[in-house]
């Protein structure tokens, strides 16, 4: 089901451009980023379309692992940054954070904002979120689900329904 969160993640990667610490190239053209409003060059056309966000609202900007910015709201800056530093090291293959139960304390990585916490979106459905601006997956077998009745018409059980069910035998 393609909902709310996913289409921000979209948009989120959507709203990305590369850029290097210094001129380079294409990219001769200044652009000031974060608090300290440092520089960074991005080609003439980025920043076009990265002024176009900042007009449209998407003011603070986030590094990625490969050298580029993304462009998002104050309010989802604050939630990937709150959620960084919340992190738990759950996945060592997590890109989200670089944060790892190891004796290092780190993956090693950057920590991309373009990716999500799997595991507060999983807690989140799990107790009573909403489908739509969370993230639920599961295995290969997924698709049987349209073959079950109970599942029909987009129905998603809570997971007291689910383990009633279960226990049940329904």
């Amino acid at each position: 089901m393609h909902n709310k969160f996913l289409a921000n993640l979209e948009h989120r990667s959507e709203r990305q451009i590369s850029f290097t610490p210094e001129p380079v190239g294409a990219h001769e053209m200044a652009l000031n980023i974060g608090a300290r409003k440092r520089e960074v060059y991005v080609t003439a056309a980025d920043k076009f379309r990265a002024q176009t966000w900042m007009d449209h609202g998407f003011t603070e900007t986030m590094k990625t692992p490969d050298s580029t910015l993304i462009f998002v709201n104050p309010a989802d800056a604050e939630e990937i940054r709150a959620d960084q530093i919340a992190c738990m090291g759950c996945l060592s293959a997590c890109a989200f954070s670089n944060w790892s139960q190891n004796e290092e304390g780190s993956t090693g990585r950057k920590a991309d904002p373009r990716s999500f916490c799997i595991q507060k979106t999983l807690q989140n459905i799990a107790h009573d979120g909403s489908i739509d601006n969370e993230l639920m997956f599961a295995g290969h077998n997924a698709y049987r689900f349209s073959q079950d009745p109970w599942y029909k018409n987009g129905f998603v059980p809570s997971v007291k329904q689910l383990v009633e069910r279960i226990t049940t035998g329904w």
